[in-house]
């Protein structure tokens, strides 16, 4: 038997947002939706978060609707831009949102090691910066590690530390056999995130292939491009396909 897709899209249209798009990934994927300001990428997120309604088409999350109740115990969305209390502390934000879910305190504490928050538990949100203040909010949305994670451009506000963090705990959800759905507009994100990507523009899907083939390994030292690192230093450029899809650049092919 065929094993059921973590995520499945068939032919969803939303007028003005997203034109036919089909998608299907498995359970124990890293995928990055890539593209441009208004490729869609967010909208695609929306309609698997339950916000927005295709109009043709539809969507499973886990083999079930993004709108139904059963969807919430497998699925954590965290959208780009979250205003949390300004008056609360560290700590009961994750508090409550451990109790929205009905989650044990030990999940509180597997955020705050995650994200690094242990020595700011005690602090008002209104003193926190706002790469802290995506912190929180990461940690808080994905209290208990349900097995669906859509993110939007999580990585936005954070600084080097805690791009690392969530860089880690992604790749130990996946490696656990999670999903894991992340918009992005920076070859950084698309590197941190994902090993597979899907190609956006103007609402529809240019193309889904391997991380990898999107980035040029180049000499460290040199400057020169390599096809194997060849034990050299090397850094990892995003390559021809990957730069013009993330500048909206009209008529790309893969």
């Amino acid at each position: 038997m065929k094993p059921m897709a973590a995520i499945e899209v068939l032919g969803a249209s939303v007028p003005g947002r997203l034109s036919d798009v089909s998608l299907t990934l498995p359970a124990g994927s890293a995928t990055a939706l890539i593209g441009a300001n208004g490729a869609g990428k967010s909208s695609l997120l929306h309609v698997l978060a339950g916000r927005l309604r295709p109009r043709v088409g539809h969507a499973r999350v886990a083999g079930v609707s993004p709108r139904g109740r059963e969807v919430a115990s497998v699925r954590a969305y965290v959208p780009q831009r979250i205003d949390l209390p300004a008056h609360v502390t560290v700590f009961e934000v994750l508090a409550a949102a451990a109790r929205a879910r009905g989650l044990a305190r030990d999940s509180v504490e597997a955020g705050v090691e995650r994200m690094g928050l242990a020595s700011m538990l005690g602090d008002r949100v209104s003193h926190l910066s706002g790469g802290m203040q995506q912190r929180v909010a990461l940690a808080a949305g994905l209290l208990g590690a349900p097995s669906v994670w859509l993110l939007d451009e999580p990585a936005s506000a954070l600084d080097a530390e805690g791009l690392a963090r969530l860089a880690a705990w992604v790749e130990a959800h996946v490696a656990g056999g999670g999903t894991v759905v992340t918009s992005a507009h920076r070859p950084e994100e698309v590197d941190a995130f994902a090993r597979e990507a899907v190609l956006m523009q103007e609402g529809r899907v240019v193309s889904q292939q391997p991380v990898r083939a999107l980035f040029q390994l180049i000499d460290a030292d040199s400057g020169e491009t390599l096809s194997l690192e060849e034990g050299r230093r090397v850094r990892r450029v995003a390559g021809p396909l990957l730069r013009s899809v993330l500048e909206g650049e009209a008529g790309v092919e893969a």
